[in-house]
C-alpha cells in the first residue's frame, strides 16, 4: 500500500496552532508525519505521541461530543429517545476506559489511545482528586443540560430527512485548497432555515467561534448549495445550561471567510522550503517564546525554548 502524502490543507484548528506557535505547528503537521508507521524514526514516533496528547478539558469535551453524536445517530436509526441516564452511562464508561488507557500507557503501542497531558507531564500515575472530579462534573453537567435542552427537543421533533450528517469530518475545495470542517449538527427547520449547531463545553470565545461558524456557512454554500439568507449559525453552550448564542450571517460572511482562509493558508505556505511538494524544515518555524503558551503545549518536551524550564501545573 502506498504511503499517505502529506499535503497542505486548512482547518480552524490548524490555523489556531499556526497563529499560536509556529514551532508547535511544525511538530504537529510535519515533524510527526508518518509516526504511525512501523519504520518511523524514534524522533518522528515521539512527536506523533506528543501530537496525540489531550488535556483534561479537551478530553471532557471529546467525550461529550462523542456521546451526543452517538445518541443522535442511534435515534436516527431506531427512533430511540435521548435520555440523560443513557448519556451519562455511556460517558461514565468512556471516562473509565480512557483513564485505564492513560494510566496503563497503552498509547506507547497505540498512540491514538487516550494519553492525558496532565499525566504525561505529571507523575504518570494519578492526578489530584479535584481535577478528576472537575472533569466528571463537566461531562455529566454538559450532558444533562443537553438532555434537558429546548435545542434537543427541536431536533427530535424534526424529521430525519431534514437532518444533515451528524458530527462527520468533511472537506471542500477552495481555489485548490482542501478545507476541513466538522459540523456537529445541522438540520432544516420548519421555516426552511438551515440551522448549523456547534456544541460547546467551555466558555464563549466569540472571535474564534465567528471564524469557525463562518467556515461552516461557507461549507453549506459550497457543498449543500444553501443560500446565505437561509443559514442560521448557533453556538450551544452546554456548560451554561445549553444557552444558545446566534451568530449573525451578513452579506459579507462568505467573502470574509474565503479571504481569511486563503490569507491564512498563504502564510502557512510561505514558510515552506518547497511549497509545491509541501516540504518544511524545522528551523524555519520559530518558537513563540511565550511561557504561558509553552506551559500548555504538547511539545514542550522537545521544544528548544522550553528545555530546562520548570512548568508548574
Amino acid at each position: 500500500m502506498a504511503k499517505l502524502a502529506n499535503e497542505l490543507t486548512w482547518s480552524v484548528s490548524r490555523d489556531g496552532l499556526f497563529r499560536q506557535c509556529r514551532r508547535a505547528y511544525y511538530y504537529q503537521y510535519y515533524g510527526s508525519w508518518g509516526g504511525w508507521e512501523s519504520d518511523a524514526s524514534a524522533r518522528t514516533r515521539q512527536l506523533y505521541i506528543l501530537k496525540n496528547l489531550t488535556s483534561l478539558p479537551m478530553w471532557a469535551g471529546s467525550i461529550v461530543h462523542d456521546t451526543i453524536a452517538q445518541a443522535l445517530k442511534r435515534h436516527a436509526q431506531t427512533n430511540e429517545g435521548v435520555a440523560a441516564g443513557a448519556l451519562l452511562a455511556r460517558a461514565r464508561m468512556m471516562l473509565r476506559q480512557g483513564w485505564i488507557e492513560a494510566v496503563g500507557r497503552e498509547w506507547q503501542k497505540s498512540p491514538k489511545k487516550t494519553n492525558l497531558f496532565e499525566l504525561y507531564y505529571g507523575n504518570g500515575k494519578n492526578l489530584p482528586e479535584a481535577a478528576t472530579e472537575e472533569v466528571k462534573d463537566k461531562v455529566y453537567g454538559c450532558l444533562q443540560a443537553f438532555a434537558d435542552s429546548a435545542t434537543l427537543r427541536e431536533i427530535l421533533a424534526t424529521p430525519y430527512l431534514n437532518w444533515k450528517p451528524v458530527d462527520t469530518l468533511a472537506s471542500f475545495q477552495l481555489e485548490g485548497l482542501k478545507v476541513w470542517v466538522a459540523v456537529d449538527f445541522a438540520y432544516t427547520d420548519p421555516e426552511n432555515q438551515l440551522r448549523i449547531i456547534d456544541w460547546k463545553t467551555g466558555g464563549e470565545q466569540r472571535e474564534s467561534l465567528e471564524v469557525q461558524l463562518a467556515c461552516y456557512a461557507l461549507y453549506a454554500s459550497e457543498e449543500w448549495y444553501t443560500p446565505l439568507d437561509k443559514v442560521r449559525l448557533l453556538g450551544v453552550f452546554l456548560k451554561d445550561n445549553a444557552r444558545v448564542s446566534e451568530y449573525p450571517v451578513h452579506a459579507d460572511t462568505l467573502v470574509n471567510a474565503r479571504s481569511y482562509i486563503l490569507e491564512s493558508s498563504a502564510a502557512m505556505r510561505g514558510l515552506l522550503r518547497n511549497p509545491a511538494a509541501n516540504v518544511a524544515a524545522e528551523e524555519d518555524f520559530p518558537c513563540c517564546e511565550n511561557e504561558r503558551v509553552c506551559r500548555r503545549c504538547n511539545f514542550r518536551e522537545v521544544c528548544p525554548f522550553a528545555e530546562g524550564k520548570t512548568f508548574t501545573e
